[in-house]
């Protein structure tokens, strides 16, 4: 690969894996509003997730203490792949993006760089536009639930994240979200 400078935008993990892998072949800079944290991927040769579902973290309910406090620090950097890149000077860490013009990016400190590519990635975002339906979705267009049960008979969510607890987007954690709603469905279906 030619030589190219890179400038990619997230604090998420395919962000993290992105920039990590580019990083061994151009010279790389992560723009991020976030600080990162970084936690191993396992623990003792097991899984993370294994560590998460032992310790109760994965059913840690949103409305919890513990799952407040979780949900306040913000999702973390799984493995230590771009810990090591940034150490090495692999990847650069910017902050916040403001701006850009041409092959110029600014940043929130009011530094820019010169750049070739630029990777935007944010992440996944929730995007109900286009459901049409009152009084499901708030002001932020955030669905309106308990436990994915919305006020519109018939109409339900699923796999959101923290629909009520930390696992609920993960698959070790939908299934138990994916139980309570049908047992719900079948007591009102038996009405």
């Amino acid at each position: 690969m030619a030589h190219f400078s890179l400038a990619k935008y997230s604090g998420g993990n395919s962000g993290a894996q992105i920039a990590q892998e580019l990083s061994q072949e151009m010279e790389t800079f992560l723009s991020t509003s976030q600080r990162l944290t970084f936690l191993p991927i396992k623990i003792r040769k097991r899984s993370i997730f294994w560590w998460f579902d032992k310790l109760g973290v994965l059913k840690a309910t949103s409305n919890s203490l513990f799952g407040k406090l979780i949900q306040k620090r913000g999702d973390p950097i799984f493995g230590p792949e771009l810990k090591y890149a940034i150490r090495n000077g692999d990847v650069a860490i910017k902050e916040r993006t403001i701006g850009g013009k041409e092959s110029k990016v600014i940043f929130q400190d009011n530094t820019f760089i010169d750049v070739d590519n630029i990777i935007w990635a944010t992440g996944f975002k929730l995007d109900y536009s286009w459901l049409n339906v009152s009084g499901v979705l708030d002001g932020k267009g955030k669905p309106i639930h308990n436990r994915g049960i919305t006020n519109m008979e018939g109409l339900y969510f699923l796999g959101l994240p923290w629909l009520y607890r930390r696992g609920s987007a993960l698959l070790q954690g939908v299934g138990y979200d994916a139980e309570y709603l049908v047992k719900h469905i079948q007591n009102n279906n038996e009405r």
